[in-house]
């Protein structure tokens, strides 16, 4: 498999942060509530070749992250195939270039007519209250995308009016990309201790019991960028109260607290789990990918990560097992047509393009995982486990998005604070008060 990314969402490009609060004051010419601008009407009906021949001789510009060139290789000549007065133009970038840069970009006379944003209140936030990218609904109600596969990933690209909350309101992008969270195991480990592979947290907290009593390492952890282990804490989290009020919290939604029974609870197992010693030792100096990767080399029974950690893994001595009953996952970098676009109908061919399960299967054979799945296969055994656990996930409910999204500076806080918690230096209590005041600051 393609390495993918590393997961985008937790990844908040500081620069933006100042125009989020210039951009709200002042809205970007032609924009407003309805923010498509006098010639971008509402599409009633799919846009055919004929529609986007009508525009004559059309240069289609995009920015993208890097990342995305393995699809766009496979997707933009089949779409210039399909729509052949199209030319399209696009601009790679690195993902902190991308999102430093993009809302200037969209705010600026010469705006691409489509761009990657991402999830959270730094881009997507700043462009949706700048009035610089156009609402879907329309275009998500001619398409499908609101029912069947895929329906439940438009959630995080959808904002209220102000742009201070998402997760309902107003469709403002769309993306083709999804992350599963998971149990990754040692094949040969676990059959060796004659377990089963885990499908909870419950399975999973019995099996690391049985590891440690076998002088095994448990779980292997590398938590110095200070996410790994929010993301094991959110999958245990998930589990102690009602997925929705936690993607309400990560969305701004005003009453939202973390100040719950669920996520004390989860904290406190990340505590116990410390002491026990499933983490091993020295978790804290070590990188995520230092620790995919000695746990690829045979450290450790057991990984719990994300889809985008499966690429460093032979699938011949490595499994996953889906979290049915609790685990975070989302969607990546949304896509957004710029307001200013003059060439609306080539932009919303290409958005439906990418919202197809031809390019869900290109985007599993580049190594990723799609949000549209109808007929997506694998002949790789993990890759196929991994589309499995995905479908898995969202058919739980339980795929509620990044806690990071929260705020632009959550990562560090509740990073920080999650470490003194399982380093035993404060109290799961006092944990969901500083998470909780951080959220509170940053939404008023």
């Amino acid at each position: 498999m393609t390495a993918p990314a590393r997961r985008r969402g937790l990844l908040v490009a500081l620069p933006v942060i100042g125009l989020v609060f210039a951009l709200a004051g002042c809205s970007a010419p032609g924009a407003g509530s309805a923010a498509k601008g006098a010639d971008q009407p509402d599409i009633t009906a799919k846009v055919t070749a004929a529609d986007v021949k009508k525009g004559g001789d059309t240069t289609l510009t995009m920015w993208a992250d890097v990342a995305e060139k393995p699809l766009m290789q496979k997707l933009v000549p089949a779409y210039e195939k399909a729509y052949p007065n199209v030319d399209v133009k696009i601009t790679y970038k690195s993902f902190d270039d991308l999102t430093a840069t993009v809302v200037n970009a969209a705010n600026s006379s010469n705006a691409p007519d489509l761009f990657e944003g991402n999830i959270g209140y730094a881009v997507d936030g700043a462009l949706v209250k700048g009035g610089l990218v156009r609402p879907l609904d329309d275009v998500a109600k001619v398409y499908g995308w609101t029912s069947g596969t895929g329906a439940s990933t438009l959630a995080p690209a959808r904002w209220n009016k102000g742009g201070t909350a998402f997760g309902s309101g107003t469709l403002y992008g769309m993306s083709p990309i999804s992350e599963v969270q998971g149990i990754y195991y040692n094949k040969q480990k676990t059959e060796a201790l004659g377990l089963q592979p885990p499908t909870s947290i419950d399975d999973l907290e019995a099996d690391l019991a049985k590891a440690k009593a076998a002088g095994q390492q448990p779980l292997v952890l590398g938590n110095s960028d200070q996410y790994a282990a929010t993301h094991v804490f959110s999958d245990i989290a998930v589990t102690k109260q009602a997925p929705k009020d936690i993607a309400a919290w990560i969305g701004g939604e005003k009453g939202s607290t973390f100040e719950t029974a669920g996520n004390a609870e989860a904290a406190q197992t990340m505590r116990d789990w410390t002491e026990k010693g499933y983490f091993g030792t020295g978790y804290d100096g070590l990188s995520n990918e230092d620790a995919i990767a000695r746990f690829a080399k045979g450290t450790g029974v057991f990984f719990v990560g994300g889809s985008w950690n499966g690429a460093s893994l032979d699938s011949k001595g490595f499994g996953l097992a889906p979290l049915t009953s609790g685990g975070v996952g989302a969607t990546a970098s949304p896509w957004h047509i710029s307001t200013k676009s003059k060439n609306q109908d080539a932009a919303i061919a290409f958005l439906a393009m990418l919202h197809s399960p031809q390019t869900g299967q290109w985007i599993l054979d580049t190594g990723r995982l799609p949000v549209v799945t109808d007929g997506v296969t694998s002949k790789d055994p993990l890759q196929e486990q991994t589309l499995s656990a995905l479908k898995a996930t969202i058919a739980a409910g339980t795929q509620v998005g990044y806690y990071d999204w929260s705020t632009t500076d959550m990562l560090s806080k509740m990073g920080g604070a999650l470490q003194e918690v399982m380093a035993g230096k404060t109290t799961p209590k006092a944990f969901t008060q500083t998470v909780q005041q951080t959220w509170a600051k940053a939404h008023g």
